[in-house]
């Protein structure tokens, strides 16, 4: 387990997008990767969720 802060925005199935970081990235066995998400500003509780890049989109840390 690696542990970042990263900004991402999140967009659920209903198409509407939030705003949320990636506290830690893993990988299990399988070569499956994993990221530890929570939503803001709602501050709701990280959760263990498959990292999927259509749904978790990743934004820059530092200046564009």
């Amino acid at each position: 387990m690696r542990w970042v802060y990263q900004p991402v925005e999140v967009q659920y199935p209903d198409g509407a997008w939030e705003l949320g970081r990636i506290c830690a990235w893993w990988t299990d066995g399988a070569g499956v990767r994993w990221c530890l998400l929570r939503t803001v500003p709602g501050g709701s509780r990280p959760q263990w969720r498959r990292y999927d890049p259509d749904s978790v989109r990743l934004l820059p840390t530092e200046g564009i």
